[in-house]
């Protein structure tokens, strides 16, 4: 089970190297959960040198997977001659399923480990067996607050507080190239504010949909790298996502996935309220509901039938649509997808363009990539291709 996204801790136990004994547990939360033999989450002796582990692993975060649960650890190793071999080492291990994602979870672990280190140099609280004792206590409200409630706040005396929250991680952006358009998933300047990087302040106010990132960065006044950059941040926390550009040349069509449209009401209104056109009637009395010809249009789109053929062929402007946004909604929603346009030159020996075209020319290019790149619309790329043996690759 898990709680907003976070793995659910099945146990926390402090375990500390014993001068004669070894690695022992000295304190668990639930009770017997490492030490019973009976409802023991994890064989602990046989993980023990992980646990308590040779002075290289010390100070790194310690990963060990069972059959069952994963165990997260964070090993500490304080040098001080007031202690039985001159050292004290400890590590408060946190035990979750075998597969679960704890990357939330190991800025808490190294935390926590800081934090007991902090203590035991300035206050000996490890050191102190009465002190100590409080730990057992701090344990298991940890894992109570972490479990229910993402984060913590215990007391531990008159000068320190442990304070932990969860935080969710995502995957790495995908690269951005010069020739996406961001479109944006909220609205940027109510989330935006004057602590922003200037770079970022400036970027995001030509983002509108149409605009691609190489345009966005001239017109921002910035770095090409640099606006990628920002488009890769904001995609990481979910601010924007990235399409094609839009050109009536352009080719698109549909996946199963359109099924989904009729599948899900919300999607038929949220769809009714983006395309069509502000101030057109969505009931029109020549056709019926709107809806149901939406629906037949995305499935009319198909490979080899420019978007602008399907507007003449569809009479699509009598319906009142915007065929940008249109479009924009089916690539969000996922159902519909572009066919690009790759050129591959034939015949290399007939051909009087630059060098700087040509190797582009290998069929793992596409139209938006070279004319974004050289500044080149889709009707001067076709009239400079002419007059040589280049052939298409749709896809």
């Amino acid at each position: 089970m898990e709680q907003q996204g976070f793995p659910r801790l099945l146990s926390i136990f402090y375990s500390e190297f014993h001068p004669v004994q070894g690695p022992k547990v000295l304190f668990e939360v639930p009770e017997g959960s490492i030490t019973s033999k009976e409802i023991q989450l994890i064989d602990f002796d046989a993980i023990s040198e992980f646990i308590i582990p040779k002075a290289a692993l010390c100070g790194r975060k310690v990963s060990i997977t069972t059959a069952s649960s994963k165990v997260v650890g964070y090993p500490v190793t304080i040098e001080d001659r007031k202690y039985e071999r001159n050292a004290l080492m400890f590590n408060l291990c946190f035990v979750f399923d075998r597969d679960a994602d704890t990357c939330s979870y190991e800025p808490v672990v190294k935390k926590m480990a800081g934090v007991l280190r902090a203590l035991e140099v300035e206050s000996e609280f490890l050191h102190d067996s009465k002190a100590k004792q409080s730990l057992q206590g701090i344990i298991e409200q940890l894992m109570e607050d972490l479990n229910n409630y993402c984060e913590c706040q215990i007391p531990i005396n008159a000068a320190n507080t442990i304070n932990l929250k969860l935080f969710p991680t995502y995957p790495n952006p995908p690269t951005v190239a010069d020739y996406q358009v961001p479109v944006c998933t909220v609205n940027l300047e109510t989330v935006a504010d004057l602590a922003w990087d200037m770079t970022m302040q400036k970027v995001i106010r030509h983002i509108n949909g149409i605009n691609h990132v190489k345009r966005i960065a001239e017109m921002a006044d910035v770095d090409y790298g640099m606006a990628r950059k920002c488009m890769e941040h904001l995609l990481y926390y979910g601010c924007i996502m990235m399409v094609d550009i839009f050109q009536f040349s352009n080719i698109y069509s549909v996946k199963p996935s359109v099924r989904r449209l009729i599948e899900y009401e919300s999607w038929q209104n949220e769809c009714l309220s983006y395309v069509v056109k502000p101030g057109m009637n969505p009931l029109l009395e020549t056709i019926g509901p709107l809806f149901p010809k939406i629906f037949s249009l995305y499935c009319s789109l198909k490979h080899g039938l420019p978007l602008k053929e399907w507007v003449i062929e569809n009479k699509v402007e009598e319906l009142g649509i915007d065929v940008r946004r249109f479009v924009s909604f089916g690539v969000i929603k996922g159902f519909l997808f572009r066919v690009q346009k790759y050129p591959v030159l034939v015949d290399d020996r007939r051909c009087n363009l630059p060098q700087s075209i040509r190797r582009l020319l290998n069929g793992k290019h596409h139209y938006d990539e070279i004319c974004t790149l050289f500044g080149y619309s889709v009707t001067e790329m076709d009239g400079l291709l002419s007059s040589s043996n280049v052939k298409f690759i749709y896809r």
